[in-house]
């Protein structure tokens, strides 16, 4: 039977409506969430009734049948009997017992801090008495009190007490305390009062690490106030005011109010339950894309995105079961938090999956989830009668075709064989990836932002910029680049270097992503590496003449040298091809000066012409060409380029027929 929502939200609208008035305050309470957990008729409601006074059975059919069939909540408040100046405000979830409505027990045992197992003591442990201790054991429930109901029906509450201990054997909880109540008359209820603050002071306060997150599992719309989403505020907080993301469907929304416990509040902190109005979003029903509904996540911006495939760490508890063995590519129903979607299990191996056993794993969804890894999750099969398994999410968007890879594979049980370590899914990820921007290093996980960045600094990585990298790959980059780099030097010593283009061409094969061809030149640089303009060289290196040109640049420079301002024309100096080469080098190289296509002088003759030509003009004042030519003992065809070339270096400027210094 599927929840009647109808009825659900008819009786919450005045309760939202009423509670809207309430004045504003922030409780300074610890906040912790308390859900039941039990066979069905053994009072569970009745007893949640008698510690809060709140009746959690809301539907009209619930209080007609006497069964619980969805979620039901209440507000505990309990004071620290050994310490006055400490309470505790406990959010009790009432979850159905009846096999039918399981899949509705797991969505309110999403958030769990405390379990309070409801055993009746004239019936005992009961097949889903076991079925929620598989669920919670699934979720990583580590504390538990269990009270045991109607202590009045029978005569040894001793043997009773005993034999739920035997069941619970073996367990998390088999040190439990069994505290005997009878919630009509209120034996025990005081004690059991005192075994929920004891055991709740066991478990740490949910954490901020300011990755906000509430899984909806009521919405409804009051009239005049628009929808109210509610649920368990986990990861960070949320304010009045802010800006939030509805996932899976990624829309954007604004928190108009928050509610804890009727209360109105500035803002929900971990651990609280929450209702947020939202007023700009509709409820989504049917196949519609948008609004909200249950299931969904109300998040930040910034934490991820959704899948359609998860990777996960599959398990199953050694206990009794009629599930029978999960086979491969077997269809299942995926509970994460309070979504339930539909798809298969693929194993990485080829095997099936008995009780006892865990293995890596693939989870194909009917529709896309968002998760974060590290969070928990339960499989239930897909008739809906048993649950069959649980286990943590190691990936929550995993590579396209990733599925059965080598390196994805690794990466998997790197995560599994070190769950909850931020150190080890870090290091995972940086060496699968090799690559990774700082800013998205494991946001879509349980770690916060301090536990990252102290497992960024015991990872064998390299930053630079904005980004992370696996250090033997990096390395193993530059070095490629660095031989590159030294292969033209050696195979080309005229160079000067090699263009920064061809260098990019090159190592196009080499890079997954052109972005970082940029940050590999800055960590050349930074090396042995110099780049001018758009040639970058080693540090050492000097061009120099190949040893099949040595003979054809010494001749030239002979020539040159022979007559300093009166030297061969370049077609004399060119015979052939190894004559061109070399004169190339020496006028790359800044060896020699070309004038213009007829005339070219060494470069130490040409400084020296040009000390000689200051002088002259200094002593005599603006001079022809002619002057100066015979001052330096050339002729035309050298002194008008000669003079050209000064006046575009901005050393003489003409005037007329005659040239003066440039005053600089």
């Amino acid at each position: 039977m599927e929840c009647d929502y109808i009825c659900i939200l008819s009786n919450l609208r005045n309760e939202y409506r009423i509670n809207s008035k309430c004045p504003a305050k922030m409780s300074s309470s610890s906040n912790y969430i308390v859900a039941t957990a039990g066979h069905i008729d053994h009072g569970k409601s009745t007893l949640i009734e008698a510690l809060s006074g709140t009746n959690p059975d809301r539907l009209p059919e619930e209080q007609s049948r006497g069964m619980t069939i969805d979620l039901g909540f209440a507000h505990l408040q309990l004071d620290d009997p050994n310490d006055p100046e400490k309470n505790y405000s406990l959010g009790l979830i009432d979850v159905p017992g009846h096999a039918d409505f399981v899949k509705n027990m797991v969505a309110g045992a999403g958030s769990v801090d405390v379990a309070m197992f409801v055993v009746a003591a004239d019936d005992g442990w009961m097949p889903q008495s076991e079925e929620h201790l598989h669920v919670l054991t699934y979720l990583n429930v580590r504390n538990a009190v269990v009270a045991l109901t109607k202590s009045d029906s029978v005569e040894d509450i001793e043997f009773s007490s005993e034999m739920v201990s035997d069941s619970l054997k073996g367990t998390a909880f088999e040190n439990a305390p069994i505290i005997p109540v009878c919630a009509l008359i209120g034996d025990g209820i005081e004690e059991l009062r005192k075994a929920l603050i004891k055991e709740i002071k066991k478990v740490p306060h949910p954490p901020d690490i300011q990755k906000p997150r509430l899984s909806v599992d009521r919405a409804f719309s009051p009239k005049g106030v628009g929808t109210v989403i509610t649920g368990t505020m986990t990861g960070g907080k949320f304010t009045k005011g802010q800006k939030a993301i509805i996932q899976p469907i990624s829309s954007e929304t604004t928190i108009r109010s928050i509610q804890n416990h009727q209360n109105q509040v500035s803002e929900s902190l971990p651990g609280m339950r929450t209702a947020l109005n939202i007023p700009d979003m509709e409820i989504r029903k049917g196949k519609s894309r948008s609004g909200v509904k249950r299931g969904d996540t109300i998040t930040i911006e910034g934490l991820g995105t959704t899948s359609r495939r998860i990777h996960v760490l599959v398990e199953r508890i050694e206990r009794d079961s009629k599930a029978g063995k999960i086979k491969h590519a077997q269809r299942v129903r995926f509970h994460h938090c309070s979504s339930n979607i539909s798809g298969r299990i693929l194993f990485f191996d080829n095997i099936e999956l008995d009780a006892g056993q865990k293995a890596i794993a693939e989870i194909r969804l009917d529709k896309p989830t968002y998760t974060h890894a590290g969070d928990r999750f339960v499989l239930r099969d897909w008739s809906k009668r048993f649950t069959i398994a649980g286990g943590s999410i190691l990936d929550p968007t995993p590579p396209r075709r990733s599925y059965r890879t080598k390196k994805q594979e690794t990466f998997l049980k790197a995560r599994s064989s070190s769950l909850g370590c931020a150190k080890s899914f870090l290091q995972s990820l940086i060496a699968r990836d090799q690559y990774l921007p700082t800013a998205e290093l494991l946001t879509q996980s349980c770690f916060s932002e301090s536990q990252i960045n102290e497992a960024l600094e015991q990872t064998d990585s390299i930053g630079s910029g904005p980004w992370i990298f696996e250090k033997e790959w990096w390395l193993n980059l530059i070095e490629v680049a660095g031989k590159r780099i030294d292969t033209i030097h050696n195979k080309h010593p005229e160079l000067p270097g090699i263009d920064i283009n061809m260098l990019r061409s090159f190592m196009k094969k080499h890079l997954p992503d052109s972005k970082l061809f940029e940050i590999l030149v800055e960590t050349l640089q930074g090396n042995d590496y110099i780049r001018s303009g758009t040639i970058i060289r080693k540090k050492d290196h000097r061009p120099r003449l190949p040893e099949t040109l040595q003979l054809a640049g010494n001749r030239i420079r002979e020539a040159l040298n022979s007559n300093p301002l009166e030297p061969p024309s370049p077609k004399e100096l060119v015979q052939n091809e190894d004559d061109s080469s070399a004169l190339k080098f020496l006028l790359e190289t800044g060896e020699a000066i070309q004038l213009d296509d007829k005339a070219i002088l060494l470069s130490s003759h040409f400084e020296n012409s040009v000390k000689k030509v200051k002088s002259f003009i200094t002593s005599n004042g603006p001079s022809t060409a002619a002057e100066i030519r015979k001052a330096l003992g050339t002729t035309r065809r050298i002194v008008i380029p000669f003079l050209e070339h000064l006046d575009k270096e901005g050393i003489t400027r003409r005037e007329g027929d005659l040239r003066s210094l440039n005053q600089l």
